[in-house]
């Protein structure tokens, strides 16, 4: 990403200043509300929350935003500690931090400040080098300055940080850019790789009797459903620059590679929150007469992004009843869903005969998806987020703790399973939940291809390594099935005992791995003893003792091995 923005050189002519956004807490909020409360332990904050802003700042992120939320009772925005101790002086950022849009008067909101003015004082001091949209700053520095509130060092060292960055983007030699600059954007070559990332990015999570890829062979399809043919939707949110009229939806894509004749089009839903029926049966007689259906369905763009939060995170509308309805015909069913987050789909699952998580791919999502369901490509993504059964199974991560019960499939009482007035004693007193169980819908990292992957001859260079040494985990990666594909193999570590309880996966590396049908791979990767250290409470330490490690497809499988530290 700060590749992408910032360029082989910050003087490029369209190379732009990255920003760390939100610092820090923001995804922690309570309820998954926008803007709202975090509580965050220590250890979690240094050995979870901060662990990506420390490597944006370590690739070089020229800025940093403070967020709207605030931190165990301290605004983003006016925390010294976060902005101070461990952004300047641990991490030695030199760039300069910008408040987010209107967060420096939100203390007021927050009870955290007086007024505009006592806002912007705390802003100030805790090392917010810049407002964003509000003018709490230019309304009351010189004020603030004459009352002693602020200083004129603090003034001084703001200032710096931002003249900083805009020498380093030459911004003073040439503050313009140049329009030519901008007419590769629709390019040949811009729109294949808009193409490759959508295809990449999408993971199949149920092929039931090898349901997918389709034949272009094939006689007829139904394409139904809200999102087949909506331009705008799939671009996602937070697209202010995206215009419908450039992407390729999946119906038009479907059609220029069949043919028009082929393919039988009807949404069956006008949008995706549409609860009207009145379409459904025009859908099933499409359906019938069809050799397949594809569905498309998820969330219009405007449900995704800042403040569209949900506290049921089903497919909206009336998608699930009219996917069940399909099912019904006893045509294969493949469910595409194009979204901005994951989506209790459990139900779907069941009734669908394939399913393709296919995200807001943007402008070239309708030909990728179209490469996928045709098989001109084999899906290779994974999942980057644990999916879950349903809201109130939220938080689930994979990288939870154990607990001292931790829930098994033997402990496990259903709830449908549970006989009136049953004994309290017999329903295990484990770590679950009687509706969901134990586990989530799809774990961490999971994702099918067409063809299949073998792993096998897990090795480890050595049995045990200094803290601050190094040992190299391998293991054989072979293309078993009858299609060229990627893999994206994945390291996984457990340390069995630490000073505080510890994880029971943490994901420690990752390769993409292009293997040809029957072409297998030795894939490596070297643990570090600082890979395995961890904030105790107190310090960052690599601790001695047993490790356990994974090479595998996903945060549920691997090959295991195990080590120790000295």
């Amino acid at each position: 990403m700060l590749a992408g923005f910032q360029g082989d050189s910050l003087t490029d002519p369209t190379s732009i200043a990255a920003c760390a956004k939100h610092y820090c807490g923001y995804g922690f909020s309570e309820g998954g509300r926008d803007y709202n409360t975090t509580y965050i332990t220590e250890p979690v904050l240094r050995n979870v929350v901060l662990k990506p802003f420390k490597a944006a700042k370590d690739a070089g992120a020229l800025t940093f935003m403070s967020a709207f939320n605030d931190l165990d009772g301290i605004p983003a925005t006016g925390n010294e500690f976060t902005l101070k101790q461990i952004l300047r002086k641990e991490w030695k950022f030199d760039g300069f931090v910008v408040s987010d849009w209107g967060s420096v008067p939100e203390m007021v909101v927050h009870g955290f400040a007086n007024d505009a003015k006592d806002a912007a004082a705390k802003a100030i001091n805790a090392g917010v080098d810049m407002e964003m949209a509000t003018t709490t700053y230019f309304d009351n520095i010189k004020n603030l300055l004459e009352d002693k509130k602020i200083t004129q060092e603090e003034i001084d060292n703001s200032v710096r940080n931002i003249l900083r960055v805009k020498f380093k983007l030459g911004l003073f030699d040439n503050p313009f850019i140049s329009p030519e600059a901008q007419k590769s954007i629709l390019d040949p070559a811009s729109l294949d790789h808009a193409r490759k990332v959508a295809r990449e990015s999408a993971v199949l999570l149920k092929n039931n009797n090898k349901t997918l890829p389709l034949s272009t062979d094939i006689k007829s399809v139904a394409v139904i459903g809200p999102l087949a043919d909506k331009a705008r939707d799939q671009l996602g949110t937070w697209c202010f620059d995206g215009k419908a009229e450039n992407s390729v939806t999946p119906l038009t894509a479907i059609k220029d590679l069949l043919g028009e004749k082929k393919v039988n089009f009807v949404a069956g839903l006008d949008y995706s929150r549409d609860k009207k029926t009145g379409q459904f049966s025009k859908a099933l007689a499409t359906a019938k007469k069809s050799d397949a259906v594809i569905f498309f369905g998820g969330e219009e763009w405007i449900l995704s992004g800042e403040g569209q939060c949900r506290g049921e995170i089903n497919l909206p509308g009336a998608q699930s009843e009219l996917i069940s309805e399909l099912a019904k015909t006893g045509k294969p069913v493949i469910l595409v869903i194009m979204a901005g987050r994951p989506l209790a789909i459990g139900n779907e699952l069941n009734e669908a005969d394939a399913v393709l998580y296919a995200w807001h791919g943007g402008t070239m999502a309708g030909p990728a998806i179209a490469d996928l369901l045709f098989g001109k490509e084999s899906p290779s993504g994974k999942l980057p987020v644990t999916f879950v059964k349903g809201s109130g199974q939220i938080p689930f991560y994979y990288y939870r703790n154990n607990t001292g019960r931790p829930g098994t499939q033997q402990s496990w009482t259903p709830i449908d399973s549970i006989p009136v007035e049953n004994p309290q004693s017999s329903l295990g007193y484990k770590s679950f939940q009687l509706d969901y169980g134990f586990t989530p819908l799809f774990p961490f990292g999971y994702g099918l291809s067409y063809t299949s992957f073998t792993y096998s001859d897990l090795s480890l260079s050595a049995l045990s390594m200094k803290t601050n040494g190094s040992i190299v985990v391998s293991a054989k990666v072979a293309n078993t099935g009858d299609m060229d594909g990627d893999e994206i193999v994945q390291l996984y570590i457990r340390d069995r005992v630490g000073s505080i309880t510890r994880p029971i996966r943490e994901l420690k590396g990752f390769r993409r791995v292009h293997l040809k049908k029957g072409e297998s791979a030795v894939v490596e990767f070297t643990l570090n003893g600082e890979d395995l250290a961890f904030f105790n409470g107190k310090i960052t330490a690599t601790e001695p003792g047993k490790f356990d490690t994974w090479i595998g497809t996903n945060s549920n499988e691997g090959l295991h091995g195990e080590f120790i530290v000295e």
